[in-house]
This record gives C-alpha cells, structure tokens and sequence, in this order.
C-alpha cells in the first residue's frame, strides 16, 4: 500500500523550500562535500600549473568510454538489472575497471539502484526526480538519508564472488585504478604523470560522476516518453551521448530487464554493442531482450492514450475456473501460484527474470497479491500485458473480488 510519506506534497513552496533547506543543513555529509563541492575548485586551480599535452588528451579521451562502459555495461546491466550473463574474466575486468570510476562499490551501487526502481519517484527512491534537478542530481549524495530509503533484496549480490571480492578491496582497487594507473602510463609513456594524474586521472572520474548523475537528473527532466508516462523517466539523447548509452531512460525503466537502453539499430547506445560483442566472442551470454510485441504493444498504449485519454482494457472470462481452495492446495504442493484480481497465474518461467529479484515472487505464492502488484509497486502498463500471458485460470466467482482487472496508465 501507498506509505503516507510517498503521497505528493500539499504544502506551500515556500514551506517546501523551507523543509528542504532544514533537511539539508541537518543530513550533511562530509565526503561527498569533499568529493563534490570542495575538490573541483583545487582541481581548477591545479591546471593552471600543469598543461595538458596532447598525449594526455588522447589517453583521457581513451580512458572516458571504458570506465564508463564499466558502470553501464557491469553495474547497471549486468549487476543491477541482470539482464544478461558475465564470463568470469569479464566481471573482474568491469569490477575493476568501474571501481576506478570512483562510484562505490557494485554492491552499494546496485543497492540504490534498486530501490530507486522498486520506489521510483518516491521518497523512498534514494535519487526521488520529484525532489527536483539538484536533488536527484547529486543532493541525495551530500545530504543523504538512507533510513528512509525503501529496502531491496541484495542476495544475489552478496553471493557473487567478483561482488564481495570488489566491496572487500574496493578502496586500494579505486586509488590504484582512478589515479595510479592512469599516472604510470603518462609517466612511462611520454613523461608526464603529473598530466595523467590530473586530467586523465581526477578530472576524468570527476566529470565521470556527472555524467552518471545526469541520468538521475536529466533524464528525469528532459525528453519525451514513448512507452510509459507513469514516472518521470525520459528519453534524453545527450544522456545517452555521453553516457555510452543510458539516456533512453524512459525504455529502461518501462523494460529494466533488456540489455539495451537504445533498442533501435540507430539509437546511440554503445552499452548495448559491447555488451553484444562480448556475446559473439563468448564472453557474454543469455542476452536478455524484450520481444518487439511487447516493445510495440508499449508504444501503441502510449499513442491510443495521448489521442483519446487512458482506456479501459478488460480481460475476457475465457481461461478456466479454480476455487481457491485448489489454488492454495496447489501452491502448497510447490506450483509458483499467485492470485491477482480473480486471475490465477503461474510465474514459474518468469521468478528469475523478475527485475526485482524471485524474493519478491516467493512472498506471494499461494497468496491473494492485488494491492502488491497494482498499489504496492506500481506496475506499468507492460508488466499488466506480460502478468496476463501467464494466466492459467479464473477463481471461482463466489471466491473472487473482481471478475475483471484493468489496464490502466495512471
């Protein structure tokens, strides 16, 4: 059910802008002032004395898209959402590569990654876009409150050996990766480690953030949405220029388990060809994609509505009956059974695709989930059309709230 703190806002702006300004003063954190706010003025300061020689530009503007490929391709496609299967020289390649991207370790970051789906546009979504441009850029980073933060399930994560190797070392990895590395090539290659340091190490990983941050931000704010408008994710492709791929926001929070953000052959998304390289040279495997119906069928919703308003879809009678006594007998016999608005359905082929993990399955098998799926989580358009493919029966009338759902976008 909707918690009162995830209800809009009825209060005055100046009162909102007051409560904001208290949360911020009382929630400060000091490492990311440091990291956010305070060190870009002694960077600028810095090269004013060191110059940028041509060979650094070069091995700066090398480095950029591989570690932003480490975040894009290993924390959030691979880690996060799971949308697709990592050789194990691949996940310690993009293990530690992204940890020099100064972005915390995989298992913080698919933390608030995850809760920023399951909640989104909540006030339990860490990087809340209805917060406004600075918040969800980086405010929730320099004045954080992770208990008010909507909790995830993480097992998967805490089971991956790459995972808790990277959160194990994540310190000495970053330092080593971010700065030292970059520094040592400059040095031995054409003398010049103070440049690498500086422009291919910090300022590098330092505009690395924003150009993540954006994604929250920007991509939130700025674009149209063609497959859902439920939430405030858009598609953005200056986002996606500078991000290998990530601005086609409002596809991957419509179909967060494909491995492509830019599902057309055209769309600026280089996450989503090396994630395919990597398949083609085995590296990579079970790729997981969205069946262009379903992409289709999201887009024509969208269309019928923003001609003639939100419709109404009912589903026809037409599977057969269960009393609910045999849907619990079933369950209860090990069958992946879940009751949704009268409808019987049978999620054992979709639990481990589930982007919010089997867990959350697991909880309501055998149970009556209605309020779960349609005022818990918010589900979108997509994931109604894809629960109602693995429906197997009606419950019997006399047992049932509803004889009917509805498919709505509101």
């Amino acid at each position: 059910m909707e918690s009162i703190q995830d209800r809009p806002c009825k209060c005055s702006r100046l009162d909102c802008l007051k409560s904001e300004l208290e949360h911020y003063w009382r929630h400060i954190d000091l490492v990311h002032v440091l990291v956010l706010v305070i060190s870009p003025v002694f960077l600028c300061l810095a090269t004013q004395y060191i110059h940028f020689q041509r060979q650094t530009a070069l091995w700066t503007l090398f480095l950029f898209p591989v570690g932003n490929l480490a975040i894009t391709a290993g924390y959030h496609r691979l880690w996060a959402h799971k949308t697709y299967h990592a050789s194990l020289p691949l996940r310690y390649f993009l293990a530690i590569v992204g940890a020099g991207m100064f972005q915390w370790s995989i298992l913080w970051w698919c933390t608030h990654h995850r809760s920023h789906h399951r909640y989104t546009d909540t006030n339990r979504d860490p990087y809340n876009a209805r917060r406004g441009f600075f918040y969800s850029h980086m405010g929730w980073l320099l004045f954080p409150t992770p208990e008010k933060w909507g909790a995830v399930d993480v097992s998967d994560l805490k089971k991956d050996t790459v995972v808790v190797w990277q959160d194990k070392y994540y310190v000495p990895l970053a330092r080593m990766v971010s700065m030292l590395f970059p520094s040592m090539v400059a040095h031995v290659g054409w003398n010049d480690w103070q440049g690498g340091l500086l422009y291919a190490g910090a300022i590098r990983v330092y505009l690395g953030l924003h150009f993540t941050f954006l994604v929250n931000s920007l991509a939130h704010w700025m674009g149209d949405q063609p497959y859902g408008d439920k939430f405030t994710p858009r598609q953005n492709l200056l986002v996606a220029i500078i991000t290998c791929g990530e601005g086609y926001h409002n596809f991957h929070h419509v179909f967060p388990s494909d491995y492509r953000n830019g599902v057309h052959w055209y769309d600026l998304d280089p996450t989503k060809w090396f994630i395919w390289s990597c398949e083609q040279l085995r590296l990579a495997s079970q790729l997981s994609r969205i069946p262009d119906r379903e992409i289709e069928y999201a887009r024509n919703l969208m269309l019928r509505m923003s001609c003639a308003g939100p419709d109404t879809y009912t589903i026809p009678l037409d599977s057969p009956t269960m009393t609910w006594e045999e849907f619990e007998r079933q369950a209860k016999a090990g069958r992946c059974l879940v009751c949704i608005a009268g409808f019987v359905y049978d999620l054992i082929d979709f639990m481990h695709d589930h982007p919010g993990g089997p867990k959350l399955i697991q909880q309501v098998v055998g149970k009556e989930a209605t309020s779960v799926f349609y005022e818990e989580f918010h589900h979108s358009p997509h994931a109604t059309n894809l629960l109602a493919s693995m429906r197997i029966a009606t419950i019997h009338i006399g047992r049932s709230r509803n004889k009917t759902y509805r498919m709505t976008n509101t």
